[in-house]
């Protein structure tokens, strides 16, 4: 139960730093938009090109961190249709394979984007010019965010003795 009230403590701290990635790329959204449009009609010939970059990052970052945290509860899109209209042992254990294959999903992409990682070391951003390991690394850490969750999911469920296929459906209606 420890392991699982650290998880969901990290999860916490990933919700804040979503938080504020999100209000980052909202103020660099809007800051955007004001130069081009606003201080461009006012006469002031300004740009800033770096927003566009930011932005985009931010995003990269907050998919795959979102979708990390999204995990724990079961909470990412998924068609439930068979798991529950199957009798409630084979709708658990056909719900505990699709799980265990997404698992093995995760480590195969963590392995994958550590090699994006090994790539964005010579690689460069074209307006920021800062190392694009920093986009990349949002790769593995999302997918070890997301089998962290998973795995943490599938073991409240089987200490909980709860059934996996309504996992998410508690959590939603807190």
């Amino acid at each position: 139960m420890r392991l699982i009230a650290a998880v969901d403590g990290l999860n916490r701290l990933v919700c804040w730093l979503l938080a504020a990635m999100m209000l980052g790329m909202t103020l660099c959204t809007i800051w955007q938009v004001a130069v081009r449009f606003l201080l461009t009609g006012l006469g002031w010939n300004m740009a800033a090109p770096w927003t566009e970059e930011v932005a985009r990052y931010l995003m990269i970052w907050i998919i795959f961190l979102g979708a990390g945290v999204a995990c724990r509860h079961a909470q990412l899109i998924a068609l439930e249709l068979v798991v529950t209209r199957l009798p409630p042992v084979l709708g658990r254990l056909l719900r505990y394979a699709a799980l265990l294959g997404c698992l093995a999903f995760f480590v195969l992409m963590i392995a994958l984007g550590m090699e994006f990682v090994e790539f964005g070391e010579i690689e460069t951003s074209p307006v920021l010019s800062m190392p694009k390991i920093w986009v990349y690394l949002a790769m593995p850490f999302g997918f070890g965010l997301m089998f962290l969750n998973t795995l943490t999911l599938i073991g409240e469920c089987l200490l909980q003795r709860g059934d996996i296929r309504h996992a998410g459906q508690a959590h939603a209606a807190e």
